[in-house]
């Protein structure tokens, strides 16, 4: 029987946190229905408070805690958080902290470990993800790639491993990072089973469709700010990219650095993400052709922004319209 914590800390999302262990529940009801013979459930599901406090009340919910460890963790889970402001992140990121030796034994000791959402951000302050790859919710991607330099963020992606670390992407992700952690200890064929009762499409690998450049916490380069709201006003106009500098008192050398420090692109990145932004409200809202939308979007050459729009969302421009369009 495979041992899994869910981990309980001040402000966590209730959702993700009994969602998480539900997961790994009827996990163990389609097991004992391939196997009724089966003398124990697949997987025992705990919560723990990580700061070991036998319970947590929110609300009208009262969340029961283990206070003593099992001796074999063999996968600990860290769900998302309410928090999406600067300051409330910092102090669940310092928490983490204070653990870091306690996940980095359990790494040693071969458990696996799994962040949903906004518990990225608290894994990674564990240093368990630096050198590698992570994805978290894509609306604050780039305050992820501001705080960890060293982890290489691939927000597109719904799950990412890195080494026995697993972090999925926003919100309801954790269903895919639950899945991938069941893959890991019953293969693809019982996941793929279980995925179907849970009416979760296992293979939808990719945040890329719902990617934007409106962030929920923003840099605090000013300069930076007037040029995005100035590439706003003008998203559809050719850029050039030394008079732009010159609009800002800058050199271009200068522009990019500093552009690229607050946001993690290049201006021209960042405006052909604006105009993919601005292209995907008009596939969800309007059925203007894809020849008018190319225009309004700055661009001529329909079959260009058609590679670029896939590029970026990793749909043709006609498949998202057929799945958002309201």
């Amino acid at each position: 029987m495979k041992q899994v914590l869910v981990l309980v800390y001040p402000g966590v999302a209730l959702g993700h946190l009994t969602g998480m262990a539900e997961v790994f529940r009827f996990a163990n009801q389609l097991a004992s229905y391939l196997d009724p013979l089966a003398v124990q459930p697949r997987y025992q599901v705990q919560f723990y408070h990580l700061s070991g406090e036998p319970g947590y009340q929110a609300g009208a919910l009262q969340i029961n805690c283990i206070t003593v460890l099992p001796e074999q963790i063999d996968a600990v889970l860290i769900p998302g958080s309410y928090a999406y402001q600067a300051p409330e992140l910092q102090q669940i990121m310092q928490l983490f902290r204070t653990h870091r030796d306690w996940f980095h034994l359990l790494r040693q000791q071969g458990t696996l470990l799994g962040a949903g959402c906004i518990g990225s951000f608290a894994l990674a302050a564990t240093g368990l993800l630096d050198g590698g790859e992570a994805t978290t919710c894509w609306f604050l991607a780039e305050y992820f790639q501001q705080l960890f330099p060293q982890i290489q963020l691939t927000a597109e992606a719904t799950v990412s491993r890195n080494g026995r670390c697993f972090t999925a992407g926003a919100t309801t992700a954790y269903l895919q990072l639950c899945l991938q952690l069941i893959t890991e200890f019953d293969g693809v064929r019982f996941s793929s089973q279980l995925a179907k009762i849970l009416l979760v499409e296992p293979a939808f690998h990719s945040q890329a469709p719902f990617l934007s450049v409106r962030q929920l916490v923003s840099h605090q380069d000013e300069r930076i700010a007037a040029v995005q709201q100035y590439l706003r006003k003008h998203l559809a106009e050719p850029l050039d990219l030394q008079q732009l500098a010159l609009r800002f008192a800058m050199s271009s050398r200068t522009l990019i650095r500093r552009f690229k420090s607050a946001t993690g692109d290049t201006p021209m990145a960042w405006l052909q993400k604006l105009r993919v932004d601005k292209a995907k409200y008009l596939l969800e809202t309007t059925l203007l052709p894809l020849e008018q939308l190319t225009l309004q979007v700055g661009y001529e050459d329909v079959s260009s922004f058609r590679k670029l729009f896939q590029q970026y969302t990793q749909m043709t421009p006609k498949a998202y319209r057929n799945h958002f369009f309201q």
